[in-house]
């Protein structure tokens, strides 16, 4: 009987063989699994398993779990700067909400940017050094100065697109840190009765999902923001 048993056991994956992967694989293979279940949580081990590789093959071409994600970062960050140019053509608010509306699409549809991007310091772009990267005080430079050429002061000029950062930025990291829990727990809701709760109860039946990550919800806060920066431009003015 044991005999059986052994002989239907299903077959041990066959691991890849030693120098079979190379780094860009690698990162591609930590991409994935971070986008899964985190970069806090990415681990080598766990990694190794996903590429089916040994660990040792994986420390050959990074040397601790740090050098990976700084070789993450650098992805990460390059795929920012792609994919949020401060160009095009319109008025400076019509730019701008362009641009945030950009950044949204952009940390929704790759969250483990998020991870990367945001999550470490809540509001820049950090090297593996924990210093915020030349790279992004120079885009920033460029941006305050298109908006000074729009009539801003320098100072109103950064806290315009410092708070539109952060209003997106927190916008991001609740929006990942909500869709980990659903993978957890894809059965939780809002513990919602129609008794205690009728006004609520009414909005659930009626299709509205009681949630703060939602576009409209993104887009009130924006415009918000852009209506503020208008009032601004035209006291200095």
């Amino acid at each position: 009987m044991a005999r059986n048993e052994t002989a239907t056991r299903t077959p041990r994956r066959q691991r890849r063989e030693r120098g079979s992967i190379t780094a860009e694989e690698i990162v591609e293979g930590a991409y994935s699994l971070a986008a899964e279940i985190s970069v806090e949580k990415l681990s080598m081990p766990a990694l190794a398993r996903r590429l089916d590789s040994g660990v040792t093959s994986l420390y050959w071409y990074f040397r601790s779990k740090e050098q990976l994600l700084e070789a993450m970062r650098d992805r990460a960050l390059e795929q920012y700067e792609i994919a949020l140019p401060f160009t095009g053509d319109g008025a400076w608010h019509e730019r701008l909400r362009h641009h945030f509306l950009q950044m949204r699409a952009l940390f929704r549809d790759n969250p483990v940017l998020c991870d990367l991007l945001i999550m470490p310091t809540a509001h820049g772009v950090y090297d593996g050094n924990g210093n915020v990267g030349r790279v992004t005080y120079q885009r920033l430079e460029t941006i305050v100065e298109t908006l000074v050429q729009d009539g801003f002061d320098r100072k109103d000029a950064l806290d315009t697109y410092y708070s539109m950062s952060m209003h997106s930025c927190g916008f991001a990291m609740l929006e990942r840190r909500e869709g980990l829990a659903a993978a957890r727990d894809p059965s939780a809701g809002p513990p919602v009765d129609r008794e205690s709760m009728p006004n609520l109860a009414g909005l659930v039946e009626e299709g509205y999902r009681l949630t703060l990550i939602q576009d409209h919800i993104f887009e009130i806060g924006l415009d918000a923001l852009l209506d503020k920066a208008k009032k601004t431009l035209a006291r200095s003015g």
